[in-house]
């Protein structure tokens, strides 16, 4: 692998550069941009080492065995002090995944770059238009820069071996966070950004200043994730398929898991089902299968999960579910394969949602930011603390999990070609419970449903994320709700409905964040 440096610096470097050739580049935020667009145009390396002279000499030994990796790009950006930011995201999209930094002694998944110590790909930046005009610091344009590869596929991962000093929080000028709005983010958005920001007289200043910078769609283009797999791997998976009264979706699941071309190491059942109504499982009609049953009298699904990931002997776990479907003989297959190959620790699956309206899928490989049908490491798991109770009965514990991984360093994929269908049965699991009475799905489709916030939103949000954080969480939780699909009648019947039934809104949500809070409060993480 040949690797260029791109020194930012007025003067050569005082170590030599065995990797291959070196650039001086000074390190202004124009120059940076400009000089890198005319130094991708004539090099041949394989990656460029972006350097500060200011932060020491780079380890020649970790940038080539960082440089062997099938990751895209690799950077310093927590110790360089741009944790949090922008903080454009806060308001925008507060409670995402990636919004959320881990430690930075660990490895882990960041989009949080600093272009002072970034080993990037060559063909990626390239792919991407370089690096981001219009911003007036260079850390902005590398937040930007990151931004734009995680949105269009790219992998992105911190190392904290790169430099050994830490700095403390960098602040952003608030023209480049303006700037960062509206390449990233569509009208409706800016205009919710100036609405809720402190200061409305200088955000609309920057606003405006910022005009000539034109908004990008982005989405995954980088990596495709249609692969031809024949590779036959010899880990042990252990298929989790908890149920509740969903027989008829559980058998239909272990007959195609039968005809798979990599085999389960075992498929765990849980059943929660009535004593009264339980069936017992016909395990010799299924002979290629090692299945294990353990029947519970005590409802739940985070205690069925965590049964199964007690009892699981694999070094991968499948999180299944009962109400899976149209899984294909290569899906175990594609997923190890994902895996492997870019040494990932979760590959989530492409769930397509049965009764939904069909969405074209893009086949392209992308750094996940949910945890749906999911192959993912056991020892992780484990030490991440499996299912947390609090959320045995209610929405969005598998998102809990995910941060939980996150913050332990992390590398989950998204592999949109390992398509799986899901029925969302209408009885079982999480409905058993009345919880997922209404989706987002439905209210959007409705005039007089709302999908509000529920304890367990309010407590998972308090939980990972900061005060503005939950603030604009709830915010657009709430705001999301006075839309709909359908004309300007069915809109304006929807506000009216919402408004009428704000008294009693208001009341349960108070009722779910007191609920919230004493189970924080009760874990000694209240913080605000």
């Amino acid at each position: 692998m040949k690797v260029d440096l791109v020194y930012l610096s007025k003067h050569k470097p005082s170590f030599q550069w065995p990797l291959g050739d070196v650039y001086i580049v000074p390190m202004y935020t124009d120059v940076v941009v400009s000089n890198t667009k005319d130094i991708l145009a004539k090099i041949s390396a394989d990656w460029l080492l972006f350097w500060d002279a200011n932060i020491g000499i780079p380890s020649i030994e970790l940038i080539r065995e960082l440089a062997e990796k099938n990751v895209d790009v690799y950077h310093a950006g927590l110790k360089l002090g741009l944790q949090g930011l922008p903080h454009t995201l806060d308001y925008i999209n507060p409670a995402w995944l990636y919004n959320k930094d881990a430690a930075d002694d660990i490895e882990n998944s960041s989009f949080r770059l600093s272009l002072r110590a970034c080993l990037v790909r060559k063909s990626v930046l390239e792919s991407i238009g370089g690096i981001p005009k219009g911003y007036w610091s260079l850390d902005t344009a590398s937040l930007a820069l990151g931004y734009k590869i995680i949105k269009m596929g790219g992998m992105l991962r911190y190392h904290p071996g790169l430099v050994q000093h830490t700095e403390e929080g960098h602040s952003l000028p608030l023209r480049d966070e303006w700037a960062f709005a509206r390449q990233f983010f569509p009208k409706k958005w800016q205009v919710w950004l100036l609405l809720n920001q402190k200061g409305f007289r200088r955000n609309y200043k920057y606003w405006k200043a910022t005009k000539e910078i034109k908004y990008s769609s982005l989405k995954p283009t980088l990596h495709s994730s249609q692969v031809e797999v024949d590779n036959v791997y010899g880990d042990k998976v252990s298929v989790l398929a908890p149920t509740l009264d969903r027989y008829p979706y559980l058998q239909a699941e272990l007959d195609q898991l039968s005809a798979q071309k990599v085999s389960p190491h075992e498929v765990l059942v849980t059943d929660q089902t009535d004593v009264a109504h339980r069936q017992t499982i016909n395990a010799a009609a299924y002979p290629t299968l090692a299945i294990k049953y353990y029947p519970q009298n005590e409802k739940g699904q985070c205690t069925a999960w965590n049964k199964l990931i007690e009892e699981a002997t694999g070094d991968y776990l499948l999180f299944l579910g009962d109400d899976a479907d149209n899984i294909q003989p290569w899906f175990m297959q594609k997923l190890l394969y994902t895996a492997h190959y870019y040494d990932a620790d979760m590959v989530a699956s492409n769930v397509i949602e049965l009764k939904q309206p069909k969405r074209t899928i893009n086949h392209y490989y992308y750094m996940s930011d949910t945890f749906p049908i999911t192959l993912i490491r056991t020892a992780l798991v484990k030490e991440a603390g499996n299912m947390d109770m609090f959320f045995n009965k209610n929405i969005r514990a598998d998102y809990d999990l995910a941060l939980r991984c996150h913050e332990h360093g992390a590398f989950m994929i998204f592999d949109s070609s390992a398509t799986i269908d899901h029925h969302r049965a209408p009885s079982g699991g999480l409905r058993a419970h009345k919880a997922r009475v209404i989706t987002n799905s439905i209210s959007k489709n409705s005039i007089t449903k709302f999908a509000e916030p529920t304890s367990s939103e309010i407590f998972l949000v308090k939980k990972h994320f900061n005060a503005l954080q939950y603030q604009m969480f709830v915010r657009i939780k709430f705001f999301d709700q006075l839309m709909v699909k359908g004309n300007l009648l069915r809109k304006l019947a929807r506000a009216i409905v919402f408004l009428y039934k704000w008294p009693s809104i208001k009341r349960r949500y108070k009722q779910n964040l007191a609920i919230a809070d004493a189970e924080l409060k009760a874990r000694g993480i209240y913080r605000y």
